[in-house]
Protein backbone atom coordinates (compact mmCIF):
# COMPACT_ATOMS: atom_id res chain seq x y z
CA UNK A 1 0.00 0.00 0.00
CA UNK A 2 1.35 3.49 -0.89
CA UNK A 3 3.97 2.35 -3.39
CA UNK A 4 4.17 4.66 -6.21
CA UNK A 5 4.11 3.46 -9.89
CA UNK A 6 7.87 3.70 -10.38
CA UNK A 7 8.42 0.63 -7.66
CA UNK A 8 7.68 -2.19 -10.28
CA UNK A 9 10.69 -1.15 -12.28
CA UNK A 10 13.07 -0.26 -9.68
CA UNK A 11 12.01 -3.66 -7.96
CA UNK A 12 13.11 -5.18 -11.04
CA UNK A 13 16.50 -3.09 -11.47
CA UNK A 14 17.33 -3.77 -8.12
CA UNK A 15 16.84 -8.13 -8.70
CA UNK A 16 19.15 -7.52 -12.01
CA UNK A 17 21.37 -5.85 -10.00
CA UNK A 18 21.76 -8.01 -7.04
CA UNK A 19 22.01 -11.35 -9.77
CA UNK A 20 24.36 -9.36 -12.14
CA UNK A 21 27.24 -9.31 -9.19
CA UNK A 22 26.28 -11.81 -6.55
CA UNK A 23 25.89 -9.28 -3.88
CA UNK A 24 22.96 -7.57 -2.16
CA UNK A 25 22.30 -3.87 -3.73
CA UNK A 26 23.04 -1.89 -0.78
CA UNK A 27 26.40 -4.11 -0.47
CA UNK A 28 27.04 -2.69 -3.89
CA UNK A 29 26.06 1.09 -3.66
CA UNK A 30 28.94 0.99 -1.24
CA UNK A 31 31.26 0.03 -4.07
CA UNK A 32 29.87 3.28 -6.03
CA UNK A 33 32.17 5.37 -3.95
CA UNK A 34 35.29 3.46 -6.01
CA UNK A 35 33.72 2.91 -9.14
CA UNK A 36 31.09 5.27 -9.71
CA UNK A 37 30.57 4.63 -13.52
CA UNK A 38 28.97 1.52 -12.28
CA UNK A 39 24.84 3.19 -11.97
CA UNK A 40 25.77 3.91 -15.33
CA UNK A 41 25.14 0.59 -16.44
CA UNK A 42 22.03 0.22 -18.08
CA UNK A 43 19.13 -1.41 -15.87
CA UNK A 44 20.87 -1.25 -13.00
CA UNK A 45 19.81 0.46 -9.55
CA UNK A 46 22.44 0.90 -6.73
CA UNK A 47 19.93 1.12 -3.82
CA UNK A 48 18.69 -0.89 -1.00
CA UNK A 49 16.22 -3.47 -1.46
CA UNK A 50 17.93 -6.32 -4.39
CA UNK A 51 19.62 -9.10 -2.97
CA UNK A 52 20.79 -12.36 -4.99
CA UNK A 53 18.97 -16.31 -5.10
CA UNK A 54 21.92 -18.23 -5.37
CA UNK A 55 22.45 -22.09 -5.68
CA UNK A 56 25.39 -24.04 -4.98
CA UNK A 57 27.27 -20.44 -4.19
CA UNK A 58 25.82 -19.32 -8.00
CA UNK A 59 24.08 -16.46 -8.27
CA UNK A 60 20.81 -17.84 -10.21
CA UNK A 61 18.24 -15.10 -9.76
CA UNK A 62 17.36 -11.86 -7.81
CA UNK A 63 14.59 -10.84 -5.59
CA UNK A 64 14.06 -6.95 -5.49
CA UNK A 65 11.49 -4.85 -3.58
CA UNK A 66 10.51 -1.43 -3.85
CA UNK A 67 7.99 0.70 -2.11
CA UNK A 68 8.75 0.72 1.69
CA UNK A 69 9.80 3.67 3.29
CA UNK A 70 13.36 2.90 2.99
CA UNK A 71 15.99 1.06 0.96
CA UNK A 72 17.07 -0.95 4.91
CA UNK A 73 13.25 -2.14 4.52
CA UNK A 74 12.96 -3.05 1.07
CA UNK A 75 16.25 -5.20 1.09
CA UNK A 76 15.01 -7.02 4.67
CA UNK A 77 12.22 -8.27 2.94
CA UNK A 78 14.18 -9.18 -0.39
CA UNK A 79 16.38 -11.00 2.20
CA UNK A 80 13.30 -12.67 3.83
CA UNK A 81 12.36 -13.89 0.61
CA UNK A 82 15.55 -15.18 -0.14
CA UNK A 83 15.69 -17.03 3.27
CA UNK A 84 12.26 -18.23 2.52
CA UNK A 85 13.10 -19.95 -0.72
CA UNK A 86 16.14 -22.24 1.18
CA UNK A 87 13.50 -23.71 2.94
Amino acid sequence: DGAGPQSYESAVKKAYTAVSWNAPTSELAKRLTQAPNLKDIPGTLFLGGGAPVTAKGAPIAGIGVAGAPSGDLDEKFARAGVATLGE
